[in-house]
């Protein structure tokens, strides 16, 4: 009888324990809403030199650049949260009433060789400003505790002082180069988590144009709960 009795029990315990994992595996998602606010700065520096000829001179212009572009919430943007099956999912996957703002400075220099009258002439350029409200920047969930941006055009200051290339100006900065971590399991028990991100990336120019592009990105993407 004893034998008999520990297989059964031990049948009815097995049983019991596949329909309370079932039960759990197949459970409503959990759901949370969030006030979500954005704060990122991505920047851009370039130092160039073209090399041309005019007449027998050779002719060298250089042009350097800084332009910063900040971008903050306005206010959040109630956003909802769903965790289930070893996902997340988010409702709307974007962060909404956020301001954008670009600065932009720097200089032109113009140096001229011999035979030609030797010398370098300078143009500071004026520091120019733009502001842009009511932005709008799409994410999503690019792997597991991670966030990442879609691509998205940030302003430029509406300048064109310093000289910015063709080369120079394809390369565009922006918050989809850098991607940030978030700890999934904690979200739906979170009163507050903050998705940090950073990235430098540098281009080296070559041919008729040398120099190097550095653009620097951080964002942080906080989620409050409601």
């Amino acid at each position: 009888m004893k034998g008999s009795c520990g297989v059964i029990c031990g049948t009815v315990l097995a049983g019991m324990l596949a329909i309370l994992a079932g039960t759990a595996a197949g459970g409503p998602p959990a759901r949370a809403t969030f006030d979500v606010t954005l704060r990122a700065t991505v920047t851009k520096d370039w130092h160039t030199v073209t090399e041309s000829t005019e007449g027998d001179c050779a002719v060298f212009r250089r042009s350097i650049g800084h332009r910063v572009v900040t971008l903050r919430s306005a206010r959040p943007t109630p956003i909802v949260v769903t965790l289930g099956s070893g996902k997340v999912s988010f409702s709307p996957a974007a962060v909404r009433f956020v301001v954008v703002q670009a600065t932009q400075s720097g200089e032109n220099r113009t140096r001229r060789e011999s035979p030609c009258r030797t010398g370098t002439e300078r143009e500071r350029c004026r520091p120019a400003k733009r502001r842009v409200n009511g932005g709008m920047f799409r994410f999503y969930r690019s792997a597991r505790n991670e966030i990442s941006f879609h691509s998205a055009r940030l302003p430029t200051a509406g300048t064109s002082c310093p000289r910015e290339s063709a080369a120079v100006r394809a390369v565009k900065p922006g918050l989809r180069d850098a991607e940030g971590e978030i700890a999934e399991a904690d979200l739906a028990g979170a009163r507050s988590q903050t998705a940090f991100a950073s990235a430098e990336l540098t281009t080296d120019l070559e041919g008729a144009e040398t120099g190097r592009v550095v653009e620097r990105i951080s964002w942080s993407l906080t989620f409050n709960r409601r």
